[in-house]
């Protein structure tokens, strides 16, 4: 029911505008002054306000002003007498909705109320669909992203805008699958790793739970060591989860804005719309990805082939330059390869390959990436690795390629050395180009050298 205020210091006029909107069906409040009118504000929300411009003391001017200062939605209608048009003109520029002249005639006073409840009606269903159009754009934006790598980003930034704060964080399974600190807005980084561990403790394993919200002192009880850790002014913490079925992809924290709170009525309408839309955005990213990564997968050995080379090695050297680590290339050639084809056929050269694959996979640390460059030609991209461990990891590629016998199950005596080129950065070059040309250079320098050796080519050879 609209809640209507009337502001009168004639009790004639008072008891008559009362009654003349209860009749209506409105819900009607009365005050006999600018300051019992502010006292009913402050306590209840009202959809109009209908004041005398002339009062004692304080006038209708001074009510609308402290009204558009305490919520500019209300909407203010100003009852008048002949002689005051102009100051009704007025008010209606500075926010009044209409004006009505003493004396009211009840049938146009009646008109003119339903009028304006009428256009609130129409302007509030205009702004909800604005609202839900907005709502759409944003889920829409969010369900598109194919980039796992965006995503995690333009999840946090809706849900924070959504909620009107800028405090944030993400957590969103990293490059080995594991939930961890991914997005963060507008707080400090240790209190951001203290609060993701703890929400990871406490509800990884919750597979009903949609959203919750927290104050920090239940999130913290003082019993804990975690207690009193936290910069002050992070109050209260809403958790939303994002979940396939019932796998948890993600879990997204809005913070209370810095001397600020959290809206007191959270539309979970949105909140679901936007979580439905986030989830199938990983699945559809996950999707992407596993089809895109096919482009990047040699079918023989299971190994990355060629074309993730460049994207890998691109990817390293800007974080071993922004952390000021070192990462080795190694180019590995098999050596004489043609006679095991020769010997054995295609059939038994390919599988031979595939074990030198599994060989070089399980002689690297899982960080590491090993790449099928062609034809019987590795390149394995170790990272954090400077020049000295990379030549202790190429020999020790070299000894197993050259002490396993392969094909041994099927009762095959096939064996293999290798030449193995390496080089490092930055040691050696800063640039990618170069980088890959100088470990090709020292392969093909073991090559020349009577193969079956390790060889590390620095950039003046």
């Amino acid at each position: 029911m609209e809640k209507i205020l009337i502001v009168e210091d004639d009790r004639f006029f008072r008891e008559m505008y009362s009654h003349l909107l209860s009749g209506e069906g409105y819900e009607v409040h009365t005050a006999a002054s600018v300051n019992d009118a502010m006292a009913l504000l402050r306590e209840s929300e009202y959809h109009l306000i209908i004041s005398d411009l002339v009062m004692p003391g304080e006038t209708g001017i001074d009510l609308l002003f402290q009204v558009k200062r305490l919520n500019p939605d209300i909407d203010v209608i100003m009852v008048t007498g002949n002689t005051n048009v102009e100051t009704a003109i007025h008010a209606l520029k500075n926010g009044a909705r209409d004006y009505l002249l003493k004396p009211v005639n009840p049938d146009e006073f009646r008109h003119t109320v339903a009028l304006c409840m009428e256009q609130r009606r129409l302007l509030n269903e205009n702004s909800e669909l604005k609202g839900l159009v907005h709502l759409f754009q944003v889920g829409q934006t969010i369900a598109n992203c194919l980039e796992i790598e965006r995503l995690g980003t333009l999840v946090v930034d809706s849900f924070a805008n959504e909620l009107g704060t800028d405090r944030a964080l993400g957590i969103f399974p990293d490059e080995d699958g594991r939930l961890s600190l991914s997005e963060l807005r507008g707080l400090d980084y240790e209190d951001a790793e203290l609060i993701t561990e703890t929400l990871l403790s406490r509800y990884a394993d919750s597979i009903d739970t949609f959203w919750l919200r927290e104050r920090v002192t239940d999130l913290f009880p003082s019993s804990t060591d975690s207690a009193g850790c936290l910069s002050p002014g992070i109050e209260e913490i809403l958790i939303l989860f994002v979940r396939s079925k019932t796998d948890l992809q993600g879990i997204v924290a809005l913070f209370s804005p810095e001397g600020g709170s959290l809206p007191a009525e959270i539309n979970q309408r949105s909140l679901h719309f936007l979580q439905n839309q986030t989830s199938l955005a990983f699945e559809n990213a996950a999707r992407f990805a596993s089809a895109r990564n096919m482009l990047y997968i040699d079918e023989l050995t299971g190994l990355f082939n060629y074309r993730y080379l460049d994207l890998a090695l691109d990817r390293e050297l800007k974080r071993a330059e922004r952390y000021g680590s070192s990462v080795a290339l190694l180019f590995i050639d098999l050596d004489l390869f043609k006679g095991v084809n020769d010997t054995h056929g295609h059939l038994i050269g390919s599988r031979v390959l595939g074990e030198v694959g599994a060989l070089l996979r399980k002689s690297v640390r899982d960080v590491d990436l090993v790449i099928r460059y062609g034809g019987d030609e590795y390149t394995i991209i170790l990272v954090e690795t400077d020049a000295e461990s990379a030549a202790h990891v190429a020999e020790r590629i070299r000894v197993t390629i050259e002490s396993h016998r392969y094909i041994a199950d099927e009762g095959y005596d096939i064996h293999l050395s290798a030449c193995i080129g390496y080089a490092c950065f930055p040691e050696d070059t800063k640039s990618k180009l170069e980088l890959l040309e100088v470990a090709d250079k020292a392969m093909y320098r073991g090559k020349f050298s009577g193969r079956n050796r390790v060889f590390r080519a620095l950039m003046e050879e």
